[in-house]
């Protein structure tokens, strides 16, 4: 048997790839029961990833706007949500809000550019200032409990993000011990399963570099599924077992299977991702 044979293999083999931008004729509206405030309706979603390979796991953009269900005439609008249907994960595209933590009434003034993790049935409330709010959403969900407790929100300013950063080495099951770039971690640990996210960048320093300063990873997502907004450069995605390419560039939004191997091509002198990666397994 070799070395392939024993390594498990990702249920799609394919990526999904949207945009920040995708403005589809119709949004739909979101609508879902809340455990502590019943049925409710407030904006409009796009999703982009309707599933994992694992767990509940989805992603798109939400925005609120004059039009959309719940909000008021010059595009404000009041949400009180409890993230009923798990961690929820997100990066703020446009627009600002005030967030108050219902337990605690502690209040976050968050605008475009933060990075908000949102513990599943933490109670909050967002006053949204008009004329328009747009979100990157990542949902996750397993069907295995962590023993954790959140009481508040974790939220950090992706361009406040200077301190932090450590290289990011990982063990990639076909290649061995890997080194590329550096990562900065805002989460850790869900409510369920594996939840990670936070910022990868790489270029300056890349141990690897083309005299262009570009460099190529090989990686697999051997962790969990990653969903992840391309915030600066661009590269060419190729998933080595079918030799399918994807052109990315910032702005992009991928979901990248579990155990899927491919090839990054990077053709920017520097890249930098926010990234979410889940499992329905807890990190050992």
């Amino acid at each position: 048997m070799t070395l392939n044979e024993k390594l498990p293999i990702a249920k799609s083999m394919k990526l999904t790839v949207g945009n920040r931008n995708d403005n589809p004729p119709a949004w739909t509206t979101f609508a879902w029961d809340d455990p502590i405030h019943g049925h409710q309706e407030k904006g409009e979603v796009v999703v982009m990833r309707p599933e994992g390979s694992s767990g509940t796991l989805a992603s798109g953009t939400w925005r609120t706007v004059a039009q959309a269900a719940g909000c008021r005439p010059d595009g404000s609008c009041t949400v009180v949500y409890s993230a009923p249907l798990g961690d929820e994960t997100m990066f703020i595209l446009e627009g600002s809000v005030e967030i108050t933590i219902t337990k605690t009434g502690k209040k976050h003034h968050v605008q475009a550019g933060s990075m908000i993790s949102h513990p599943k049935h933490l109670d909050v409330t967002w006053e949204i200032k008009g004329p328009f709010l747009k979100k990157m959403w990542v949902i996750w969900d397993s069907p295995n409990a962590n023993p954790h407790t959140f009481d508040d929100m974790i939220i950090r300013s992706s361009n406040d993000a200077v301190d932090g950063w450590v290289p990011f080495e990982w063990n990639e099951p076909k290649y061995g011990p890997s080194k590329e770039g550096e990562i900065l971690v805002l989460r850790d640990k869900g409510a369920t399963g594996t939840l990670m996210a936070g910022l990868w960048r790489t270029g300056v320093t890349s141990p690897v570099k083309r005299p262009d300063g570009g460099c190529q990873v090989k990686y697999s997502s051997p962790l969990g599924d990653e969903t992840f907004l391309l915030l600066e450069g661009a590269a060419t995605l190729t998933v080595v077992p079918t030799g399918e390419q994807y052109h990315i560039k910032a702005g992009d939004i991928v979901g990248h299977p579990k155990n899927l191997d491919v090839l990054w091509d990077i053709k920017t002198p520097f890249l930098k991702k926010y990234w979410v990666i889940t499992d329905a397994e807890s990190p050992k």
